[in-house]
């Protein structure tokens, strides 16, 4: 299976509704399993952590009242970081203030490597802050750089920010039932070794609204100093790479019903049209010193299901529909747990779909809780339920009861009062995450636990063609067999699919988005699960672009899509 731009969309809508979108800040107490007790060398930091924390605190002179009121070291692997660590926690709370006040004042999380005194993560809170506007991209930048220079001093001219400006947002309470939310945009800075970019690994810089440094990552930095990098003298050249890369180049034939044509920008809405499109394959790099093509996408084995749809439309408009629904379909009572609604209106800047959640918390502490959270997310035009989340609590015995097999059946069974009685089989992709381990990880070394419920995905073909936008998924718990969740992505009534019988060649439409691949050479260093690959690599890689292309079946035309 191949996910274009516009499943993308789909798919990053709905993450958006699968967790819940406010958490307090407070500092989670962690048991003592988590934390390796410091030897008592270790109680201190060494003088590299706190020349750190003090270079940090003159970049920001904001954090320099606050105060420790939480100290870490933790050896065990953190995030896939191998070395050990110093957690902090600051706040500018004043020691006299009672505890349940804490969320009306600023939090600071630091993590720092507790050999090299390094800032991995920053991540700072502060509700005189909170607004859920970005940043102009010029301020952000130049806030970025600022901090990245007072942190690097001099070797800060061996980082350079990305083209792609990220844009996210995190939220909280404030401790007296009012939402905040801050609003940051991310600049990532890549290495640069011989003049070419360390692809993988960057560090992120996220600004607020007012030009705050509010989040800092840099867990996979590399010190490029201490690493022997391929010699770029010895590549093929860009001619021959550019020549492999498009040998290896296949057109994939599919329907979108939704494809975008241009994204919401400037008051104007996105326009989207149903169409039938040749996409790219993904063939990852051509490996500078040999032309051996890297991490080309397999396909994805289907199993071929016959159904019988029903074509039932769930509709949920409040939050007593929601309720409703869920003791008539799952028998799950939602009194007393903690509601929270959200119109996702930050979809509709980014070209996604516009979507409506309801979650509801189960918070209290008497004994096992049937439930965690559960969540519905609606299509805000329609009011159509799109996804159904559930998430059991990790206290209740685990061990798996029922077979694939029979998961199977409940999941098709699920899945069959929603599904358009035009359909008569869909595809079940089976996936494999074995084989996407590469060679050099060391398995033993992988985490051993295993997911707790079946992940079954159905695509649909039309006209023997697949639809990219209109996919299922069901997840169903191993121990009870308890459907966990439920993704719907139908087909939209009164949509009709171009005519596929009137359409160009594969070979016309290779040729023709030729025109759009450039490649460029960069360093990468392969990571999986917190492992790295013995060796970087010099490559060759498409060179990334604002927006997409593709091919339109039905004329031939290449359609470029930009966001900016």
């Amino acid at each position: 299976m191949k996910l274009n731009p516009s499943m993308m969309t789909v798919i990053a809508a709905c993450l958006l509704a699968s967790a819940p979108a406010w958490t307090t800040h407070q500092p989670t107490v962690q048991a003592a399993s988590d934390v390796k007790k410091a030897e008592s060398q270790k109680n201190d930091y060494s003088r590299d952590v706190q020349n750190s924390l003090d270079k940090l605190f003159e970049a920001i002179p904001e954090l320099k009242g606050y105060r420790l009121i939480d100290k870490k070291y933790k050896e065990d692997s953190f995030r896939g970081y191998s070395s050990p660590i110093w957690s902090l926690h600051y706040t500018n709370m004043p020691k006299t203030d009672e505890k349940e006040e804490y969320d009306a004042y600023s939090s600071v999380s630091l993590k720092l490597d507790a050999h090299t005194g390094r800032l991995l993560f920053m991540d700072i809170q502060n509700p005189a802050w909170a607004s859920a506007d970005y940043p102009e991209e010029k301020l952000a930048r130049d806030k970025a750089s600022i901090f990245i220079e007072d942190l690097f001093g001099t070797t800060a001219k061996q980082l350079k920010a990305g083209q792609k400006l990220g844009k996210g947002k995190a939220g909280s309470g404030d401790g007296k039932g009012n939402k905040l939310e801050w609003a940051r945009s991310t600049v990532k800075y890549h290495s640069h070794i011989n003049d070419l970019p360390l692809s993988n690994n960057p560090i992120s810089v996220s600004v607020d609204h007012a030009g705050h440094i509010i989040r800092y990552e840099a867990y996979d930095f590399i010190d490029p100093s201490k690493v022997n990098w391929p010699d770029p003298k010895k590549v093929i050249t860009l001619e021959e790479a550019s020549k492999i890369y498009k040998d290896k180049l296949k057109m994939d034939l599919v329907y979108v019903s939704e494809q975008p044509i241009s994204y919401a920008q400037n008051g104007k809405p996105a326009e989207k049209k149903p169409m039938l499109i040749y996409q790219l394959n993904t063939i990852g790099w051509i490996d500078a010193l040999t032309g051996k093509v890297i991490g080309e996408e397999a396909e994805l084995a289907g199993e071929g299901v016959r159904v019988k749809g029903e074509g039932k439309s769930i509709k949920i408009a409040s939050r007593e529909q929601g309720e409703k629904w869920l003791k008539t379909q799952f028998g799950i009572d939602v009194p007393g747990a903690t509601f929270e609604y959200d119109d996702h209106k930050d979809n509709l800047l980014e070209g996604l779909q516009t979507i409506e959640s309801y979650r509801w918390m189960n918070d209290s502490n008497k004994g096992t809780p049937a439930f965690e959270l559960v969540s519905l997310t609606t299509d805000e035009q329609s009011d159509r339920l799109i996804g159904f989340n559930l998430i059991l609590p990790d206290q209740r015995k685990t061990e798996q009861k029922i077979s694939v097999e029979e998961a199977k059946k409940k999941a098709i069974a699920a899945l069959v009062p929603y599904l358009d009685p035009a359909l008569t089989e869909l595809s079940l992709i089976v996936e494999t995450p074995e084989a996407d381990i590469p060679e050099w990880v060391d398995k033993n070394k992988l985490d051993k636990e295993e997911d707790k419920e079946y992940s079954f995905t159905f695509l649909v073909k039309r006209n023997g063609i697949e639809v990219s936008d209109e996919s299922y998924m069901v997840g169903v718990d191993k121990a009870t067999g308890t459907i966990t969740e439920l993704n719907l992505h139908p087909l939209n009534p009164g949509i009709t699919l171009p005519d596929p019988k009137k359409i160009v060649s594969a070979e016309e439409a290779k040729e023709t988005i030729q025109q759009e691949i450039d490649l460029e050479l960069v360093y990468v260093w392969e990571q999986y699960d917190g492992q790295r690959a013995p060796e970087p690599q010099l490559v060759y890689q498409r060179k990334w672009k604002n927006g997409y292309s593709f091919i339109d079946a039905s004329t031939g035309e290449l359609v470029k899509v930009s966001r900016q």
